[in-house]
């Protein structure tokens, strides 16, 4: 499918740190859409307004012109897909400390009638680093989850910043899909590369839109390495990944494997057809 706006709107992504990142493939997604569509940044908003600086630290950066202090906040990141003429917006904050619904609404303030929106988030899971990582695309709109691809979101309980915008933007009736990946519980520490290439994967899927990923091949398979040799010297962990292989295989459909087989080819031929 295409989630692409039809008309004048924009493509607008967005994720959070914190408590939905998970081995920070969301953000890490999102910041590859940055560097790979050379998109420009800069700051929305950050300071003390919105966060507890003894529990959400502030980065202290060095370049050839000296220190920097990064305060935690929120960045836009704009311009258009090579290649087409989209505009997209991609939104990386920090998930806050107080005044959600502040914060929330000077995110919403970004978007306009004729916007479709990706939210991005990674979640912790039973899912082995030997297998590739499922992700969920969903939605509140039902006619949006009547499409191919995306399901009805059934979620009920405790949530963090992503699920309280994805609920506020349906209600403001603006077109809004969330794509989750798993991440190994046992492997959770960042970065996930494995994770953010599932996600950019889901995200061809869903747009329609090519990205180069070349980079991130390798840096997956360096990272299924390392977690191989974490696990072998470790047999209860080993065991553990091996009761959660067999239950993935066994409820894998042999369908299911085929159809992901099929996109993943259909993948391959629009990066050949890109590059040629």
């Amino acid at each position: 499918m295409s989630f692409l706006p039809s008309g004048p709107g924009r493509l607008v992504v967005i994720a959070f740190e914190g408590w939905n990142d998970a081995g920070e493939a969301a953000v890490d997604t999102a910041r590859h859409l940055v560097a790979v569509w050379g998109l420009q940044g800069r700051t929305l908003f950050s300071g003390d307004d919105y966060f507890d600086m003894t529990f959400i630290r502030p980065v202290l950066t060095r370049d050839a012109d000296g220190p920097h202090i990064e305060w935690p906040g929120c960045t836009t990141h704009t311009g258009t897909v090579p290649g087409t003429g989209l505009e997209i917006e991609v939104i990386i904050g920090t998930e806050p400390s107080y005044r959600w619904q502040e914060y929330i609404g000077r995110v919403r303030e970004r978007l306009t009638e004729g916007d479709r929106v990706v939210l991005l988030g990674s979640l912790l899971a039973d899912v082995t680093h030997t297998r590739p990582l499922p992700v969920s695309t969903t939605a509140e709109d039902p006619e949006l989850a009547a499409e191919p691809e995306i399901e009805r979101s059934e979620y009920t309980g405790p949530v963090g910043i992503l699920g309280v915008l994805a609920t506020t933007l349906a209600e403001a009736g603006l077109p809004t899909v969330s794509q989750w990946v798993a991440v190994p519980a046992y492997a959770a520490s960042s970065p996930s590369p494995k994770a953010v290439l599932a996600m950019l994967g889901a995200f061809e899927d869903l747009t329609g839109l090519v990205v180069d990923q070349h980079e991130l091949v390798d840096e997956a398979r360096a990272w299924e390495t390392g977690t191989d040799a974490l696990v072998d010297s470790d047999e209860d962990l080993a065991e553990h990944v091996a009761r959660i292989e067999g239950m993935t295989d066994a409820t894998e459909l042999p369908q299911a494997s085929g159809e992901a087989i099929a996109r993943e080819f259909e993948r391959y031929l629009d990066r050949r057809r890109r590059e040629d």
